[in-house]
């Protein structure tokens, strides 16, 4: 037995030779590998569990929705990755909206000087005049008061990155990816610039983003009880997101290198008990 530990331990160590500890600066993850139930739990140990939402009103001034139902479980994608489950966000029949509404906390709140994001979609329509409340028709990945990734729209396929608190520093962020197929996508800055990848490739380098825009809005008297919403603008109801997520992650004071990127995209983000044993096992090797 201990020579078979010993043997599975050097097996590890070499994994993590060729793996970054992708669990440094992660404020959430949720995998959506549950399968079931109400909620998706967050695996960063930040407690931002997700709860899932049907949508009964939108835009404002709100309009009743009617039939709405919770974003429903789905299988894996089945392609890269690790999880074994998504999630379906407002199924594009013209009456169901929903989303994934989590509650404010210090560790969604600010992100630092540096950040990244990082999750998998499949878009399934963008058609603006489908979806509730009168919005842009930009859908929304995540929303919250403090920053918010959209999709692009028909006719202008550019998704956006943005902060509430200052519309000076919404920042297009390079062509929206594929329709009707799952794809990765990750965002990232490091003080300078706004990167886009798409499947592990660079689509977007936009410099001139100062990341002081990302003001602290979230605590104003007009945003304090606000939620980051997945799939939805944070308030009003509006530019749902129509399709699936997987694997949707935030980090905050932590660029991604564009190894990072590949390395998540390849081999997806490892559960908390395999982040452990990778960074005991690396420490191993350090101490070598």
């Amino acid at each position: 037995m201990k020579k078979l530990m010993f043997v599975m331990m050097i097996l590890l160590c070499t994994t993590v030779a060729v793996r970054a500890d992708l669990s440094t600066g992660l404020r959430a993850y949720w995998s959506f590998d549950e399968g079931s139930g109400d909620y998706a739990f967050d695996q960063s140990g930040n407690a931002n569990t997700g709860m899932l939402y049907a949508a009964t009103q939108a835009g404002n001034p709100a309009v009743p929705l009617t039939g709405t139902t919770k974003p429903a479980w789905i299988a894996s994608k089945g392609t890269n990755g690790t999880g074994s489950g998504a999630l379906l966000f407002s199924t594009p029949n013209g009456s169901n909206f929903n989303s994934v509404v989590v509650a404010k906390s210090d560790s969604l709140k600010n992100l630092g000087g540096y950040f990244s994001f990082s999750m998998w979609i499949r878009q399934d329509e963008d058609t603006v005049s489908m979806n509730a409340g009168g919005g842009s028709g930009y859908q929304r990945l995540i929303s919250c008061p403090n920053y918010e990734i959209e999709l692009g729209v028909p006719g202008w396929k550019h998704d956006y990155f943005w902060p509430y608190g200052s519309s000076a520093f919404q920042k297009d962020i390079g062509t929206t990816g594929a329709m009707d197929t799952w794809y990765h996508f990750a965002l990232t800055y490091d003080g300078t610039a706004l990167k886009k990848y798409i499947n592990g490739q660079l689509i977007a380098n936009v410099t001139g983003f100062n990341h002081q825009g990302l003001n602290n809005i979230w605590d104003d008297a007009g945003w304090k009880d606000a939620v980051l919403q997945i799939g939805n603008q944070t308030w009003p109801n509006k530019d749902f997101f129509m399709g699936a997520l997987d694997e949707v992650a935030i980090w905050g004071d932590r660029c991604l290198t564009a190894a990072d990127v590949q390395d998540v995209y390849a081999n997806g983000i490892p559960e908390p008990a395999t982040m452990l044993l990778l960074t005991l096992g690396g420490l191993l090797i350090r101490r070598k």
